[in-house]
Parts: C-alpha cells; structure tokens; sequence
C-alpha cells in the first residue's frame, strides 16, 4: 500500500516539473547578449575592451509578443487616419465635400441663425 503512494506521489511531482518548465518556456520575451555593446567589442590588438562582469542583454520578443504589438498598432485609431476629427489637417476640406458629415458644434458656428434659444 504505501508503494502505491509513493508512486502516486512521484506521478504528481513530475507531471508538475514538467507543467512548470512548459509554463516557464511560454515566455513572451527571451534574453541573448547585445553584441553592439562595447563590452563585448574589442579592443586595439585584438583583446577584449570589456573587464569581467554581467554581459549586457538585449530583449528578444516572442512572436506572439510581436504579433500583439502590431495589431495594438494597426487598430489604435490616429487623428491623422480620422477624417471626421477637427485635429486632422484635411478634415475642414473633407466636410467641406460632404456637408452632411459635419458635427452640430461645426454647422452651428458657419450659420450661426440656426442657433436654438
């Protein structure tokens, strides 16, 4: 019987380290030396420039991470994609073309006599 579970106790260890070493792969950035970084260069006659110590790093995004970063960048709405904000430079030429689309605040200041009292 306590065969049985310490058996059992053995099968829920592992499969915990192996569900933790996944779980820790799944990161979204991994790290690897900043080969640009003076410490790793070299200096004159062919030796190290850089003394003992941490490398410097350089952040590498997963894919998933990149991904995200460029649908976050591709559907974040930009004043200068917008026709209908006043900001853009060619909103007033916009309106202009299609008088319909205009904002109450705008039609209301270019006829002021239809201003409610």
């Amino acid at each position: 019987m306590i065969y049985v579970i310490v058996v059992i106790v053995l099968i829920v260890l592992v499969v915990g380290a192996v569900l933790a070493r996944r779980r820790g792969g799944d990161r979204g950035v991994t790290y690897a030396p900043d080969l640009q970084s003076p410490v790793l260069g070299f200096g004159a006659g062919g030796t190290p420039s850089g003394g003992p110590g941490v490398l410097p790093q350089v952040a590498i995004p997963s894919s998933e991470v990149t991904t995200e970063g460029i649908a976050r960048d591709e559907f974040v709405g930009d004043a200068t994609d917008d026709l209908l904000d006043p900001r853009n430079p060619g909103h007033a030429q916009w309106v202009k073309e299609h008088p319909a689309m205009e904002t109450d605040a705008e039609w209301l200041a270019d006829h002021p006599e239809d201003r409610p009292s």
